[in-house]
């Protein structure tokens, strides 16, 4: 028979325990023992002296954000956007010119992509240009309807101000911090496009940069652009990863290090973010006048990741997160701690009601509802991308393996990624236990399939029938060569 400890020490004689009761001397040990809660631990010293700060810090700045959450209007977009964007300093051969493109006609940023009906990239070549930058994509995002394409008078010029007629506004690239004196000739020729009324300037690869060549760049700009908007962002040399993977910081020119302007420990900076933050601020009404400096941070613990991640947390856009971080950032957040601590903090709100405090609490579960769904639709579409590549990698193999295959593995992915998406769909339903019904949605995918085809094919087919042979062949340019000064 098993006994407990409880029971088994009932049959055991006075004395006979090896522990005794506690004496007086030993009351305060099991007045702690017993004040351990719930947990079984004490909870008192669960954390770190600097844990605690930390944890208070990040509290603090949820308060803060929560606050301009709360109070702030709608972001402010720039009037006179217009609706045709040149971008220039591309190569079409690097990821940047078609990243750029995705950023402007975005979907899910329809202060850029509804707004603009017309993006004209400004490139070397605009043979190859058409051949890198129209793709499959393009076509199914719409991209192929406003696309257009402006070829320079030589390699690595600027728009000329003829280009740039009916343009509104220009989003100009600048590779390395070397070439500097290129702002310069960017804002004289948008001085004298009259239609130019934004220029986004995004300068890369300026980790050797000092703060007073950049303070002289802000000077010039503020002195000689007078008659359109513009904004500078300068990053130091870029990296492969993902937007928003890491939080990012933005100090304005004028409070730089001079020997420092990216910080004691330059690292480099997401290409996908600066080409983020550079077309996002193209539309902020706020960010218009702006030289500022965009570096990572990838430090958990710094302001820049609690400020960014709170954004996130409470539900802040990309285009409102942009917005706080170039017109406020650390340096707002810093400035209101120091007016609370010399006691000219705001006034103290009035308590609000209980109905305020139903609706407050009702909205923020509306908001936690759509952050959850967001979450889940994103966790969703990732896995549906992922089935539909094992799908279509599968289908390479089984199709290789029957004949060969005169296209490599990632354009066959490309080519039936339709198909590969609806077998995804189909599995994923099957696997959550949902209803499908296979042929009956088999027979539909092959009869939308077919539409699109024959809708394709008459676009195709109409875009040809009106190119004339200057589109199809653009006549080169010649220059007259003398030999011996004859």
């Amino acid at each position: 028979m098993k006994f407990g400890l409880a029971a088994y020490l009932t049959l055991l004689p006075l004395g006979a325990h090896s522990f005794h009761l506690p004496s007086s001397t030993s009351s305060s040990t099991t007045t702690q023992l017993y004040q351990f809660g719930t947990l079984g631990f004490d909870t008192a010293n669960l954390y770190s002296r600097s844990e605690e700060e930390q944890i208070k810090t990040r509290n603090e700045v949820m308060s803060y954000l929560s606050e301009i959450a709360q109070s702030s209007p709608p972001v402010v977009l720039r009037k006179h956007l217009g609706s045709t964007v040149v971008i220039s300093g591309f190569n079409p051969e690097e990821p940047a010119s078609q990243e750029i493109l995705a950023f402007l006609n975005n979907e899910f940023s329809p202060h850029l992509s509804d707004t603009f009906k017309k993006i004209i990239a400004h490139v070397d070549d605009v043979k190859v240009g058409k051949k890198r930058l129209i793709g499959r994509n393009a076509r199914y995002t719409g991209l192929l309807d406003k696309l257009d394409f402006t070829q320079s008078e030589s390699e690595g010029a600027l728009p000329t101000v003829a280009q740039l007629e009916g343009v509104s506004s220009w989003v100009a690239h600048v590779a390395g911090g070397d070439n500097l004196s290129k702002l310069e000739d960017i804002v004289a020729v948008a001085e004298g496009a009259e239609s130019v009324k934004n220029v986004a300037i995004l300068v890369s690869g300026a980790q050797n940069v000092k703060g007073e060549e950049l303070k002289k760049v802000e000077e010039m700009m503020k002195s000689k652009a007078t008659t359109f908007e513009y904004t500078l962002v300068v990053v130091p040399e870029w990296n492969d990863e993902p937007e928003a993977n890491c939080a990012f910081g933005i100090v304005n020119v004028t409070d730089v290090v001079d020997d420092a302007p990216f910080g004691e420990d330059v690292g480099s900076f997401s290409r996908e973010e600066s080409l983020r933050i550079i077309t996002e601020a193209l539309a902020i009404d706020k960010a218009a006048g702006k030289c500022v400096v965009a570096t990572a941070a990838p430090d958990a613990k710094s302001l820049e990741t609690y400020l960014v991640q709170g954004m996130r947390e409470i539900g802040f856009d990309r285009l409102q997160e942009v917005e706080h971080m170039v017109t406020r950032g650390v340096k707002g957040y810093n400035e209101m701690l120091a007016t609370e601590k010399e006691g000219v903090a705001w006034e103290k709100a009035p308590e609000p009601t209980d109905e305020e405090l139903a609706l407050e609490a009702a909205s923020k579960e509306e908001r936690m509802v759509l952050m959850r769904q967001k979450r889940q639709d994103t966790e969703k579409e990732e896995e549906l991308k992922a089935l539909a590549t094992e799908w279509a990698k599968r289908e390479f193999l089984r199709k290789s393996l029957k004949r060969r295959i005169p296209i490599g593995e990632e354009e066959f992915i490309e080519i039936v990624w339709d198909r590969a998406m609806f077998e995804a769909d189909l599995k994923y339903r099957t696997m959550m236990g949902l209803a499908v019904n296979e042929s009956e949605e088999r027979a539909q995918f092959k009869e939308d399939q077919k539409a699109r085809k024959a809708a394709a094919y008459k676009k195709e087919q109409d875009r040809w029938n009106n190119l004339s042979t200057e589109d199809i062949e653009p006549p080169e340019q010649t220059t007259a060569v003398t030999f011996g000064g004859m």
